[in-house]
């Protein structure tokens, strides 16, 4: 499932793409996954786009709001005028229609993701639910140890996973980053010291970040506006046999999914 860098650089390419521009009509061709209503509120202008957790959210003139999640297969495609949307079509949940002749397709080949037509009442209620964005400025070292010290007897990795916990981590950059931070996923938030909080805090911020200048991870299925992300040439252990020190990594299941850690490296 895409996380907050995959998301964080859908939006950007939103940006470039979307914001600013008429939709003249919208055309929506999966009803179970998408609200019908959307094709009513067109055409409509495109004012912002954002994203929370691993949600996007586009805003629409008269505080309409589309709720977009990824879920396991969902992807954006975009067609300039005379272009076609290609093998992408056949897969489409939605379809948007600007002005300017291009279109932009929500596609989702396993259909697990959904677009939701909100008004702003309904948007706040629906994102009220989300930890702190650990690349906000509210993520400070202070708020973090508070967080782990409500928590001790969670499991660290399991937690970090947790969207009401903390926003857009997922199992790739959660494992990421306790590798980095030297620390055993299976230990409970309640051991860690001082120090380890710091690194983790640190670790956590270093690799999305590094993750989004590469436009994301790509393992299985995701996809972004412009072509594929390069992070996974960057990886520690997500997918690995060997860390980087080439020690041999165990692999363990946690929450339903599976964790690589090397005991070496990771205490």
């Amino acid at each position: 499932m895409p996380e907050l860098p995959e998301v964080e650089t859908i939006v950007k390419q939103l940006h470039k793409h979307l914001v600013g521009k008429l939709v003249q009509s919208a055309k929506v061709l999966e009803t179970k996954r998408a609200d019908k209503k959307v094709e009513k509120v067109m055409p409509s202008k495109v004012l912002k786009a954002w994203r929370r957790a691993k949600a996007i959210i586009i805003e629409f003139e008269g505080k309409k709001y589309l709720l977009i999640r990824l879920g396991m297969t969902g992807h954006f495609h975009y067609a300039s005028k005379g272009e076609s949307l290609g093998q992408d079509e056949k897969f489409a949940i939605v379809k948007f229609f600007l002005q300017d002749g291009s279109i932009l397709s929500y596609t989702d080949i396993r259909k697990f993701g959904s677009v939701r037509l909100l008004n702003e009442t309904q948007l706040q209620q629906k994102l009220a639910g989300f930890g702190p964005e650990p690349l906000g400025e509210e993520f400070t070292i202070t708020l973090f140890t508070q967080m782990l010290a409500k928590k001790k007897k969670a499991n660290i990795k399991v937690t970090l996973m947790d969207q009401n916990f903390i926003a857009g981590i997922g199992n790739i950059y959660a494992q990421e980053a306790l590798y980095l931070a030297g620390i055993n996923p299976k230990r409970k938030m309640g051991t860690l010291k001082e120090k380890e909080i710091k690194k983790l805090h640190h670790t956590i911020q270093y690799v999305l970040r590094k993750s989004i200048a590469h436009n994301g991870t790509t393992v299985n299925n995701y996809v972004h506006i412009e072509g594929v992300g390069a992070f996974q040439k960057h990886l520690a252990v997500y997918g690995k046999e060997k860390c980087p020190r080439k020690h041999k990594l165990t692999k363990i299941y946690q929450g339903g999914r599976g964790t690589s850690y090397c005991s070496k490296c990771q205490t």
